[in-house]
């Protein structure tokens, strides 16, 4: 199977079946060596057990992971094609999962045109208002201004979503990133969004 690169659609269901899949293999190699240790030595009470137990670490490490990423799921289908055909050629990232100090916010999709940044979030719980704010605050930490909006209405959003997409975007002064060569100034945005999303 393909590894999806963040901000793809399918990458959180796939993320979560891999970091289970390799918390399960962490801890399979531990599990082994504590059964062959007692099989050897007759006993639980060696240093093979003690071994064992450490070695289980990154496994339960990996767990931990495993269940944070289990608390998201990818977006509907449905509204990936619809924001597919609403986008056109404006760059879009999918299933978002943007961390501040305060709180999570989960976005669905965010499509990038210009200085224009639109957002869906299907999450009762995402604060719409603040995760906008959150990444412009992200954005202007690395020197870029943008406008961002995040709608909770799926049809407002398709809506927005083509209005940007039927019309030239605004024309942004930009001279290049070296952190990002070669990249135009939507891409870097998308990068420095997916950088920060889980």
């Amino acid at each position: 199977m393909k590894k999806l690169q963040k901000g793809t659609y399918g990458y959180l269901n796939q993320n979560k079946k891999r970091a289970w899949l390799k918390a399960f293999l962490l801890l399979l190699g531990p599990f082994i060596l504590l059964i062959a240790g007692w099989a050897a030595s007759g006993t639980r009470l060696d240093v093979v057990t003690v071994i064992a137990v450490v070695l289980c670490l990154p496994g339960c490490n990996q767990i931990v992971h495993a269940i944070v990423a289990s608390r998201y799921h990818s977006i509907d289908r449905t509204l990936y094609e619809e924001t597919e055909e609403a986008r056109g050629a404006c760059p879009a990232l999918y299933e978002n999962v943007l961390t501040s100090y305060e709180e999570t916010y989960f976005i669905d999709c965010l499509v990038i045109s210009g200085r224009d940044a639109v957002g869906y979030t299907s999450d009762p719980k995402t604060d719409a208002s603040r995760a906008g704010e959150h990444i412009k605050k992200t954005l202007k930490a690395n020197s870029y201004k943008q406008n961002v909006k995040i709608f909770t209405e799926k049809k407002a959003f398709l809506d927005r979503v083509s209005a940007i997409a039927g019309h030239v975007p605004e024309e942004v002064p930009f001279k290049g990133d070296d952190r990002y060569p070669g990249l135009s100034r939507d891409e870097i945005i998308l990068s420095l969004i997916a950088a920060v999303s889980l």
